[in-house]
């Protein structure tokens, strides 16, 4: 795949490829680099596909990401798009559609936790907080991201999908998102090889967007 500029020190350009309607992927390692780029090639006889890289999101610079991301799209001159985000990177992408709702026309999450990178610590403080009804006070003045404080206020569609690169671990986080998010779909992708799972999504990311962006929650239907 032909590598791009990059659009500044932390936001890599990787790729921009089709015309017609906007898709943007976004990944944060190399562990889902090669699914991102299949992803991107299968999606640019499509459509408009373009493909980013972010640094590592922490809980330090993901709103600093946020606004280089955004500021990436301007320059990209992507008005709306459908958004892919894989690992840590859906973050960035939920973070986007929750300060900037009109840019994002549905969101594609892929073996994403609700936090990004969370430590052992944070899970630790996560799952005493679930049981809690007030949280903690552990968490006062956190500047972290933890979609789960905000996930109900998502309202374009949301599919939710695991692969067979998550743990145990992202995958309840992934059911935690589903159940959430109002406007959310779970899917586990089954397929035994790498080249069908790619596929699989590839599939399920076209298909999505047939869903009404408009009050999604009243046509929620099982995702083919």
């Amino acid at each position: 795949m032909e590598s791009m500029k990059k659009a500044s020190d932390s936001i890599e350009v990787l790729s921009d490829q089709g015309s017609g309607r906007c898709f943007v992927a976004v990944i944060d390692s190399d562990q889902y680099g090669d699914l991102a780029q299949d992803l991107a090639e299968r999606l640019s006889h499509r459509a408009r596909t373009i493909l980013l890289r972010c640094q590592a999101v922490s809980d330090e610079n993901w709103a600093e990401l946020s606004r280089v991301f955004e500021a990436t799209l301007e320059s990209l001159k992507v008005r709306q798009a459908s958004f892919v985000g894989f690992g840590a990177g859906a973050a960035i992408i939920q973070n986007i559609a929750l300060e900037n709702p009109k840019l994002a026309r549905s969101l594609v999450v892929v073996d994403s936790t609700l936090r990004p990178h969370p430590s052992a610590w944070q899970r630790w403080v996560d799952a005493i907080e679930r049981r809690l009804p007030f949280g903690l006070p552990l968490r006062l003045g956190s500047k972290g991201f933890n979609v789960r404080s905000y996930a109900h206020r998502l309202r374009c569609p949301i599919l939710v999908v695991g692969t067979s690169r998550a743990n145990s671990f992202v995958r309840a986080e992934l059911s935690s998102l589903g159940a959430i998010a109002p406007t959310a779909w779970l899917v586990q992708l089954e397929s035994e090889s790498r080249a069908e799972e790619s596929a699989e999504l590839c599939d399920l990311v076209v298909t999505f967007q047939d869903t009404p962006a408009k009050c999604p929650q009243k046509n929620r239907q099982e995702v083919a």
